[in-house]
């Protein structure tokens, strides 16, 4: 019996060891990744657009006629409040928000826009129901708020803004990216740029790459848009010249 126990406890410590080497490891690798990201600062990027930083991420808002609408909400709430007072905008008057995907770095600040509608694609809710893990299957991402579900190709219009939705499954099975008013894309976590080339996003994060590759051949193909807006790696205003590579 005794030698049971011993063995036991032998075991139980031997893994509880790897589960913390596994830890330092994946958080070595996280912090390397995130080190490569180049976000924007806070501030108005184009006339009625304007980035919000919040550590490795950004997430956007765009001027409408009563109000403003997002794309995503952050990492940190409260760091996503002070960053409002700087822009002098009420988080009240936000109507919407288009969450790219679920990711917590996304999310995170949606408590603060209690006024807002949320909306993600109809293939993200699997993320967010117990269906689908994010992440070596641990990790289930969450939504605890209200939401509306968008196919691909539908268009919203909210405080006279009209954002149309893009399936860009790869990073997350519902990844979604947003045109709005016909110029301006936001791609979430469905691409990268470096030196102003559309490239994958980290394939360390991506739950299928290969999928997201096909993405940039899509995403190449919308009409008329002049700005695409990243949510880790800047913006650009050259578009062809982005995906000219695709």
């Amino acid at each position: 019996m005794k030698n049971g126990i011993k063995i036991a406890a032998i075991v139980l410590g031997i893994t509880l060891i790897l589960f913390l080497v596994l830890g330092v490891l994946i958080y070595a690798k996280f912090r390397a990744e995130t080190g490569k990201m180049a976000v924007l600062e806070t501030g108005e990027i184009v006339e009625g657009i304007y980035a919000v930083k919040d550590g490795f991420v950004n997430f956007f808002l765009i001027k409408g006629q009563d109000g403003f609408i997002a794309v995503d909400a952050g990492n940190d709430a409260e760091h996503v409040g002070r960053e409002l007072e700087k822009l002098n905008i009420d988080s009240e008057q936000v109507r919407a928000v288009f969450l790219t995907h679920t990711d917590s770095d996304h999310t995170a600040a949606l408590g603060l826009f209690r006024w807002a509608r949320v909306y993600i694609s109809k293939a993200e809710e699997q993320m967010i129901n117990g269906k689908t893990p994010r992440f070596l299957g641990l990790i289930y991402n969450k939504l605890p708020v209200k939401y509306d579900t968008l196919d691909d190709g539908q268009v919203i219009e909210v405080a006279g803004v009209k954002v149309l939705g893009i399936l860009t499954p790869g990073h997350t099975p519902g990844s979604m990216c947003y045109v709005v008013n016909r110029h301006f894309l936001f791609t979430g976590d469905a691409m990268s740029l470096k030196d102003g080339k559309a490239m994958l996003f980290n394939e360390f994060f991506n739950m299928d790459s290969n999928a997201q590759k096909k993405d940039l051949h899509r995403l190449k193909n919308v009409p008329d848009v002049k700005f695409i807006f990243t949510a880790h790696y800047g913006k650009t205003d050259h578009p062809k010249e982005a995906f000219e590579n695709w």
